[in-house]
């Protein structure tokens, strides 16, 4: 009875010591994955931080700010997800009973998810150099309408249109160059044209402004309404001569499979493009211009 006893304890003993290691092996494996998505969310605060600077400084316009924003919610998601894993493994370290009671069952399944989610962070901070990359660069391209529309006209006339490629080519080839940069990615490119127009009216009873009705589907309208739908149909058509230039230059992108295109064509009517301008007119010429802006962001 004495040697059965003794037998008992030092099992007892040595199942204490094993099952104290292997917590302390958890706990160790635990605190490092949940420092990194410290690191990690502190990477998306600070990318998120500098998006909204580069849209008040008007490098972005707020379509690219609310892409960013969306690819950064799915990190976030993720490692909100994550995080209430590692709380219920916290919980369950906290009673050695109850880790050692459920240590095959829910503690090794709960640090292996974790340490799967861990296992890719160097990729997920790769895709965030991509995006601050993409910050670090974005600025906007000014069009001065002059260049491409006779007065009261929103379609670019044929003797404009080689005008308007040598224009847009640099756009183009800056898309391609920072597309190519990172195309072991699968990624989206999109190019943003926003239309605005000055504070004056349209003379009523004009072509131009009983086609803009047509196009407003009303019989009459202010003339906010009018610069408004003027403003967005000289930015699709910028959208088109875009896209048709695109199509030419297609083949220069490297692993076109990874990569989608999307074109945003608004106009702003009355607005004003530029924020840090102060002294604008209410037949400001500066008034009546495009901006282009573009983002290759990661999927």
């Amino acid at each position: 009875m004495k040697n059965v006893l003794l037998f008992i304890t030092a099992a007892v003993l040595l199942y204490s010591c094993v099952g104290n290691k292997k917590i302390a092996a958890v706990k160790n494996k635990l605190k490092g994955i949940e420092e990194q998505m410290q690191k990690e969310n502190a990477e998306i605060k600070n990318i998120s931080t500098q998006a909204d600077a580069k849209l008040l400084a008007n490098k972005i316009d707020s379509n690219i700010l609310n892409r960013i924003d969306k690819r950064l919610a799915k990190s976030t998601t993720r490692l909100d997800e994550a995080q209430l894993l590692a709380n219920q493994l916290n919980e369950i370290l906290k009673d050695k009973k109850s880790t050692r009671k459920n240590y095959k069952s829910i503690v090794l399944p709960l640090l292996d998810s974790l340490q799967k989610q861990s296992n890719r962070y160097a990729q997920r901070l790769a895709l965030y150099l991509m995006i601050k990359d993409g910050l670090n660069v974005a600025d906007f391209k000014q069009f001065d309408l002059a260049a491409f529309f006779g007065p009261g006209k929103y379609l670019i006339p044929e003797d404009k249109v080689d005008i308007a490629a040598l224009s847009f080519s640099p756009v183009v080839d800056s898309l391609i160059l920072f597309s190519n940069k990172y195309n072991q990615y699968p990624r989206t490119a999109t190019l943003i044209i926003l239309g605005f127009a000055d504070g004056t009216g349209i003379n009523p009873g004009g072509e131009l402004y009983y086609t803009l009705l047509d196009e407003l589907r009303k019989p009459q309208a202010e003339k906010e309404e009018l610069n408004q739908k003027i403003s967005e149909l000289r930015a699709n058509e910028l959208i088109k001569q875009m896209t048709g230039l695109y199509l030419k230059k297609a083949t220069g992108f490297n692993e076109v499979e990874k990569l989608k295109i999307e074109y945003i064509g608004q106009g702003k009517g009355e607005a004003l493009p530029v924020s840090g301008i102060t002294d604008y007119a209410v037949d400001d010429e500066r008034r009546r211009i495009v901006l282009c802006y573009w983002v290759v962001l990661p999927d």
